[in-house]
């Protein structure tokens, strides 16, 4: 909660005051799937991702007068060096094939396949940019299909 919710909302905090004076701005905070839907064992995280949702919300809508849009990126299973801890700790714990785990992580993607971090970065690019002028508020997600089943 202290690093998910109280960080972001305190980076919030910061750049607002500038943001106002110069008429304009974006935030885009990073958030989950988890903002849109709930899974097993991860209350707490599950929590902080909904308050990051709620947070480019009302952010938007409280600052939307100063030309200034936030918005909440909602990644799904990402390939990263975190997923690969994550596996790897399970493997060892469980004596799993780990290609197979990943193999099968894969799979419960719409997609086929698990997302990039270079896509997440894309998108947030794509928020921050003047092409994005009119999207406020909004929970992007980027999740290969995995909240639409």
């Amino acid at each position: 909660f202290a690093l998910n919710v109280k960080g972001a909302y305190a980076a919030i905090q910061a750049v607002l005051p500038s943001m106002k004076s110069q008429q304009g701005g974006s935030v885009v905070l990073i958030a989950s799937d988890q903002a849109i839907i709930g899974k097993p064992n991860s209350f707490a995280y599950n929590l902080t991702k909904h308050a990051l949702a709620s947070m480019a919300k009302t952010t938007a809508l409280d600052y939307a007068a100063f030309n200034i849009r936030a918005n909440a990126v909602c990644p799904g299973t990402i390939e990263t060096p975190l997923f690969h801890n994550a596996i790897d700790a399970y493997c060892q714990r469980s004596g799993a094939n780990k290609a197979e785990i990943v193999a099968e992580e894969a799979a419960l993607q719409p997609l086929g396949r698990l997302g990039q971090p270079e896509e997440i970065a894309a998108l947030v690019n794509f928020l921050i940019s003047p092409e994005a002028s009119f999207i406020t508020g909004s929970l992007q997600s980027i999740d290969g299909g995995y909240t639409t089943q």
